[in-house]
């Protein structure tokens, strides 16, 4: 705040200045309204320029959720899924290796 108004201060001495300046009494004074000119845009860019200077910085930006975690990650299943079946038990043949050859045993099968 310090800086505008020093700022501000030094630009509206500058525009008294020439403002009060001794001119001669010309009509067609063609530089004087390139010269106010040109100084209006000094004063009006001394101003914006000091005002953007100070102005505060901006927020930091938005960042989204992390990604999910490398790998095949499965979640929980589904609440809709069936239960295996059950295992059960039934005769098939199976290899023997003391008799080497095939004979019908009870075994648990598992889907």
């Amino acid at each position: 705040m310090h800086k505008s108004l020093i700022g501000l201060a030094a630009a509206a001495s500058l525009g008294l200045a020439t403002l009060t300046a001794p001119s001669h009494a010309d009509a067609a004074c063609f530089g004087c309204a390139v010269g106010a000119g040109v100084l209006g845009g000094v004063v009006a860019g001394a101003i914006v320029g000091n005002a953007i200077a100070n102005s505060p910085p901006p927020p930091p930006p938005y960042y989204g959720p992390p990604p999910p975690p490398p790998g095949p990650y499965y979640g929980p299943p589904p609440a809709y899924a069936a239960a295996p079946p059950p295992c059960h038990w039934e005769k098939r043949k199976v290899w023997v290796e003391e008799v080497n050859g095939y004979r019908w045993r009870t075994v648990q099968v598992c889907p």
